[in-house]
């Protein structure tokens, strides 16, 4: 088996090691490097242990005898110089230029179970997210969730904050909060055709995020929620009583919040934001103006005790605010709570709705 795989390598067997240099300070691995694929390079240390790494810490690799590396090696340490491009541009607060790099490298797949795939989604997945992109941060996150539930592990990330919750591995900044945004049919198929990978609890996760994705305001017709057998594991009932909150039935929305008010008793600190939220527009839906109003109370807490953890949830509810208060009349109060999101969230995808952008452009204007 060593003999093809070094012949497929273009080695030549002698008692010579290769050498792996590794990005940073890491210094250089030596032995025998036995295979590559996209997920990592494998070698046979000086002690006769097999290894693996990541691609994204291999700078180059000398051959014994000085052997130039096969064609297919030279791609994969192409791709290793991208992954480390990307994966450090991250780091250093480059999102711009991370996410191109990014959305080539992404490829999800059930067959992936390796650190570089993981490197690679949550990447991605951390650059839509700070750009505020919640529903193309939908597939990255799923991706992201798959692996770490097989046991995949990085500390790429580790110091730029937790992602996900260790219970659910639901991502703690991907609330089903989109508003009006539009969302086209690419995103839609992207997570029909998703493989969860034999995970029936995590497509259920995938399921309701859909459903989320394609009826991103106002109620969910009905049609939609009757027949859905949902489970009631981590993360999954969250989503659900997410969708039951703005049902058409007004039976099912007055239920689903009696049953986010008793989760919020033993809300940790990460999903409270998100039962404030969901609350909130649940309530906004209903015809009563004091259902309503104990909405607006409801999504209040958000920029009052959220905004610097969640911003764009913070920023999210300030516009459902505007907008309920414009509703109700109270133009004065409305215009004020506008103003207040744009200077303190310029550039927040709220702005995509006609009222937010006719603010936000009459704010440019020059004083008379």
């Amino acid at each position: 088996m060593i003999v093809l795989l070094s012949a497929w390598l273009g080695l030549s067997l002698s008692l010579g090691l290769d050498v792996i240099d590794l990005r940073g300070d890491r210094g250089e691995l030596k032995g025998s490097i036995l295979s590559s694929d996209e997920s990592s390079l494998r070698y046979e240390d000086q002690d006769g242990n097999r290894q693996r790494v990541a691609w994204d810490l291999v700078r180059d690799i000398r051959l014994d005898d000085d052997a130039q590396p096969t064609a297919m090696m030279k791609t994969q340490l192409k791709r290793a110089d991208d992954i480390w491009r990307a994966r450090s541009r991250l780091q250093r607060g480059d999102v711009l230029l991370a996410e191109p790099l990014f959305e080539r490298l992404f490829r999800p797949s059930a067959q992936n179970r390796d650190e570089t795939s993981l490197i690679i989604a949550e990447g991605l997945l951390r650059c839509r997210l700070s750009r505020g992109r919640l529903v193309d941060s939908i597939l990255p996150a799923l991706e992201t969730m798959r692996l770490k539930r097989l046991g995949v592990e990085t500390d790429r990330y580790a110091q730029m904050g937790i992602l996900s919750d260790p219970e659910s591995q639901l991502c703690i900044y991907l609330p089903p909060a989109w508003g009006h945004e539009r969302v086209g049919p690419r995103v839609l198929a992207q997570i029909d055709e998703w493989d969860a990978g034999g995970d029936d609890s995590l497509a259920e996760i995938a399921r309701a995020y859909r459903i989320l994705a394609a009826h991103p305001s106002g109620l969910i017709p009905l049609d939609v929620l009757d027949g859905q057998d949902w489970s009631k594991g981590p993360g999954i009932e969250l989503l659900t009583l997410a969708l039951e909150s703005r049902s058409e039935s007004s039976e099912q929305r007055r239920t689903a919040r009696d049953r986010l008010r008793q989760m919020f008793k033993k809300a940790s600190v990460w999903n409270r934001p998100w039962l404030r939220y969901i609350l909130g527009v649940s309530l906004l839906l209903e015809p009563g103006e004091g259902m309503r109003r104990k909405g607006l109370v409801e999504l209040a807490w958000l920029p009052a005790f959220h905004a610097e953890t969640h911003p764009y949830l913070a920023g999210r509810a300030m516009a459902m605010m505007a907008a309920e208060l414009e509703r109700q009349g109270e133009t004065r109060s409305a215009t004020m709570l506008r103003q207040e999101l744009l200077a303190i969230y310029g550039d927040h995808p709220a702005f995509q709705s006609g009222t937010l952008e006719d603010d936000r452009q009459s704010s440019k204007e020059p004083n008379q």
